[in-house]
């Protein structure tokens, strides 16, 4: 059962569910906001890389065709083979500075996205998921037959004492004579606790 049978727990859940959803897809749209942003970045590698590409290319094409001229061929190409060389070295530059822009985008959408996900995690799934994995297992036991008597030990043991005072003001000494309104409201508590209505259940 993913919600409390008591209206107003029940809203407070659908709230909480509500919220939690849109914050999670609010902080993983900065996130990627983030990581887009720092990608722009790249841009200069790229340009980089182009220029790189296209100085190495045209040397290397100049390089090719007066390399056959005669006499003078071998000397020119060597110059020119260089400065390909050098156009090179300028494209790996330019590729390099795109895997690190890629790196710092990753990394940082990673960080903005994490941090505020965990905190999420804590304050909303996790209440959440116990509060059904709770709900879950009081179903199955009342199930198998468990009673109210056994739930309003259970209440004793965990509820607070205010609460406790309001059903009675000495729950034990109701139990032990065998208060039959007294357990009931006790086991209420502890059903409530799991968002499930004695009624609905045939707590006796």
């Amino acid at each position: 059962m993913l919600y409390s049978q008591y209206p107003l727990a029940r809203t407070r859940q659908i709230i909480a569910d509500v919220l939690g959803t849109v914050s999670a897809i609010i902080i993983i749209t900065i996130g990627l906001a983030v990581t887009a942003a720092i990608r722009t970045l790249g841009q200069f590698g790229r340009d980089l890389e182009s220029a790189g590409v296209g100085f190495q290319e045209g040397l290397g094409d100049a390089a090719e065709n007066l390399g056959g001229v005669p006499l003078i061929g071998d000397g020119i190409r060597v110059p020119l083979d260089a400065a390909a060389s050098a156009g090179g070295a300028v494209a790996e530059a330019g590729r390099g500075q795109q895997q690190f822009v890629e790196l710092v985008a990753v990394g940082a959408g990673w960080i903005v996205v994490l941090f505020p996900l965990l905190v999420l995690a804590i304050v909303w799934v996790w209440p959440r998921a116990r509060f059904v994995r709770r709900s879950a297992t009081m179903r199955r036991l009342l199930e198998s037959g468990m009673t109210g008597d056994t739930l309003a030990m259970r209440a004793m043991a965990r509820a607070p004492l205010a609460e406790l005072a309001r059903v009675h003001p000495d729950p034990a000494a109701a139990w032990r004579a065998r208060d039959t309104e007294a357990i009931r409201a006790l086991a209420t508590l502890e059903l409530r606790r799991s968002g499930l209505r004695p009624q609905t259940l045939g707590v006796d």
